[in-house]
């Protein structure tokens, strides 16, 4: 038996590393299928977020600008094209809209989840919205979100230069909006939502400027979550019930047809289905991933009672005098080792 304190002895060389080779390459497949999965999902949340009727209950719910209007204006009179995708290629007859790239030569290149225009309603200000919606499964701890939507406002903003406008007419500048939508929000968010926006403060003096002229830059959270809570309905709970991967695909389809006359095309009813089942496939994998967690913590716990036998049985022949090079032979020690723990 091979004790934990024992002589350090040299293994199968061409054996182990085949061995640990295989253990690594079974690693590394794992977490790669892992991780494709997770993107798989994230993709098809992306996709069913960038459908105009998705979009337009965004609009309605969450932009004054469209409060007024209806679901079916919003979507066939006010989206511009049909939204891109940052994470996937443009598919079927989605047209092309504004790149979901923004790159800058200092700065660097950011991909938006989704990117749409969208024009106002006549007597609404400017002619049209740049938005930006981004999906989140769960918030970054690295860094505060709002401070990260904060960047993709500015950029909106800068990026409309030679695009929106040129030269120095900032008049022309269009409002952008950033609306950021985080799914498996902590039960003291749910179902909120908080709005960032510009505003004029007097501090001195009456000056009062048109607030067309400032009130360029928009930024939306939505927390979804806790379907228990009395806040679960409107906006929230139809985002829920589309992304989430504790409702059922019936369920689904049942809420949003009754309670939102969201009609199931062929293609919602793909990416639904794909994200159920990918949802499933995730739900499993980290079942496994526990089970074999606890797995190995049970054989090491073992090992360790084992070892703790093994150290009482030698003191108890230590004790009774029996020979010390019997007991490290036994039990595949030095007798050096065995020494220092009768000292112990």
């Amino acid at each position: 038996m091979a004790y934990p304190f024992g002589p350090s002895q040299k293994r199968d060389s061409s054996v182990d590393a085949v061995l640990q080779c295989k253990h690594k390459d079974t690693s590394l497949a794992q977490a790669l299928h892992d991780t494709s999965m997770q993107s798989q999902y994230d993709a098809a949340c992306k996709r069913l977020l960038s459908e105009k009727i998705v979009l337009a209950w965004i609009l309605k719910e969450c932009v004054p600008e469209y409060r007024e209007e209806t679901i079916d204006d919003i979507m066939n009179k006010y989206i511009e094209g049909t939204p891109e995708v940052s994470s996937v290629p443009v598919q079927g007859s989605r047209i092309q809209g504004g790149n979901t790239e923004d790159t800058d030569l200092h700065e660097g290149t950011i991909r938006y989840d989704i990117f749409f225009r969208a024009l106002l309603p006549k007597g609404k200000g400017r002619l049209l919205l740049l938005i930006n919606v981004e999906a989140q499964n769960k918030e970054n701890l690295q860094y505060p979100l709002v401070s990260r939507m904060v960047y993709h406002l500015a950029r909106q903003t800068s990026s409309q230069h030679g695009v929106e406008f040129t030269n120095d007419h900032y008049g022309d500048l269009q409002k952008v909006y950033s609306i950021w939508i985080c799914m498996n929000a902590p039960k003291r968010r749910a179902n909120s939502m908080n709005v960032y926006e510009m505003t004029e403060k007097q501090v001195a003096g009456h000056v009062k400027l048109k607030k067309p002229d400032y009130d360029l830059m928009t930024g939306i959270v939505l927390w979804l979550g806790d379907p228990a809570s009395k806040e679960y309905k409107g906006i929230f709970k139809m985002l829920h019930t589309l992304l989430s991967n504790k409702v059922e695909e019936p369920k689904k389809r049942q809420v949003l047809e009754e309670e939102y006359d969201i009609q199931m095309s062929e293609k919602m009813e793909k990416e639904v289905s794909a994200m159920c089942n990918l949802s499933q496939g995730i739900l499993e994998q980290g079942i496994q991933q526990g089970e074999r967690k606890g797995v190995r913590r049970g054989r090491q716990e073992q090992r360790i009672q084992d070892e703790r036998q093994n150290i009482k049985r030698m003191k108890k022949l230590l004790a009774a005098g029996i020979d010390k090079t019997t007991i490290a032979n036994v039990f595949d020690c030095s007798v050096a080792e065995l020494e220092a723990l009768s000292k112990k």
